[in-house]
């Protein structure tokens, strides 16, 4: 069986790799490390506001809703959610040492009341039913085996009328290289596979949601690759990804096939708002 076919076997190296990595994308790319959201010649800290910001929109989320924010990475969204819309939040992430700096986060910007965070597997996610007003969900699904189950278990996690707000990245290759790149891509970024953008949809209304919104916004999020690359090319990050391990060595060599990807419209990246 294959490294990335099970959830006990991909778990530890998800986890590691965040443990391993998670410094280095906040000095690099600050306190949101998700792609950014472009529509003129926004900084990156202003895409990566204006992507929150857009996902709010969709989604309809209202100041002061209870919201689950699954693999919230360094407590980017949840720190943002609680002291710019007045939100409580609690954070989800594999990685203990994200759940350390994203709670370090929380007490920085005097949200710790609203904002907590602890280190739980998005796989066996375990949550009381119709808890939440919204699911928070950002470049994580990606590293789910089955996330048909994930999605049936986050509408359970809902109240009603709770939305779950997405984005993820998406299959849409079509040829046999279109396909080798995304599963090159998968291999390095440590994903057991992507969804297409219509299996998303499938799977919120086969687990209930009554209304699926899905937009495909590639074109805004590219940029986020070229300067991911640029980043990679200083001389002080390649010194210093050369200190840490083989598996971040190669998921930084990847930029350059995750900018080739959506280039090539082998990979895209969906925003989606599913409503219960």
């Amino acid at each position: 069986m294959s490294a990335l076919t099970s959830t006990d076997a991909i778990t530890p190296h998800v986890q590691h790799h965040y443990d391993q990595i998670s410094r280095l994308y906040q000095m690099l790319w600050g306190d949101h490390i998700h792609h950014g959201y472009w529509e003129a010649d926004e900084s990156v800290s202003d895409a990566q506001i204006k992507l929150i910001r857009k996902l709010i929109e969709l989604a309809k989320i209202k100041p002061g809703s209870r919201v689950l924010d699954i693999g919230c990475g360094v407590g980017g969204s949840s720190v943002w959610l609680a002291k710019n819309f007045q939100c409580s939040v609690v954070g989800l992430t594999l990685s203990p040492v994200q759940a350390k700096i994203a709670t370090q986060r929380a007490r920085r910007f005097k949200v710790s009341d609203a904002a907590r965070f602890r280190v739980a597997d998005a796989n066996h996610l375990d949550v009381p039913s119709e808890t939440f007003d919204a699911i928070w969900v950002i470049e994580c699904i990606e590293h789910l085996i089955d996330k048909a189950q994930f999605i049936q278990r986050c509408y359970d996690a809902l109240k009603p009328n709770g939305v779950m707000a997405v984005c993820a990245w998406v299959d849409e290759s079509t040829t046999a290289e279109g396909k080798r790149l995304v599963a090159d891509v998968c291999d390095r970024m440590i994903c057991p596979s992507l969804g297409r953008l219509e299996d998303y949809e499938r799977w919120m209304k086969q687990s209930g949601f009554k209304n699926v919104v899905a937009n495909d916004i590639t074109a805004h999020v590219a940029k986020t690759w070229n300067l991911c690359i640029k980043i990679s090319e200083r001389k002080d990050v390649k010194l210093l990804v050369r200190a840490l391990d083989k598996q971040t060595q190669r998921f930084v060599e990847s930029f350059a096939m995750m900018k080739e990807a959506f280039e090539t419209d082998a990979m895209g990246y969906a925003m989606y708002a599913a409503f219960k």
